[in-house]
């Protein structure tokens, strides 16, 4: 199973949180597949799926950074690999290398 998992800043206003959502959302819905936001937080977005997923996830990873509207208001990002945990990362971190 893969996982991006994404927080937003508790401070990020409920209408530009709308905006994010609808970012998110088309972002991880692309060309490799679909994938759909499994959390129940409002503030906690979570991208899963499984071996078949994994391009979809990347695509929308990639896409969502590339947007700093976006990425200006989020608190967290994480990659998890849970077949291989040596493979999980800070995307923020990783991306700003």
């Amino acid at each position: 199973m893969y996982r991006n998992v994404i927080d937003i800043r508790k401070e990020v206003p409920s209408d530009v949180l709308k905006t994010l959502v609808v970012m998110a959302d088309t972002a991880f819905n692309n060309r490799a597949g679909r994938v759909k936001n499994v959390s129940v937080s409002p503030y906690r977005f979570i991208y899963e799926g499984d071996e078949k997923d994994y391009g979809c996830l990347n695509l929308g990873m990639l896409s969502l950074y590339a947007k700093k509207d976006f990425v200006s208001n989020v608190l967290n990002w994480n990659w998890i690999d849970e077949d291989d945990p040596d493979e999980s990362c800070d995307v923020l971190k990783e991306m700003s290398i």
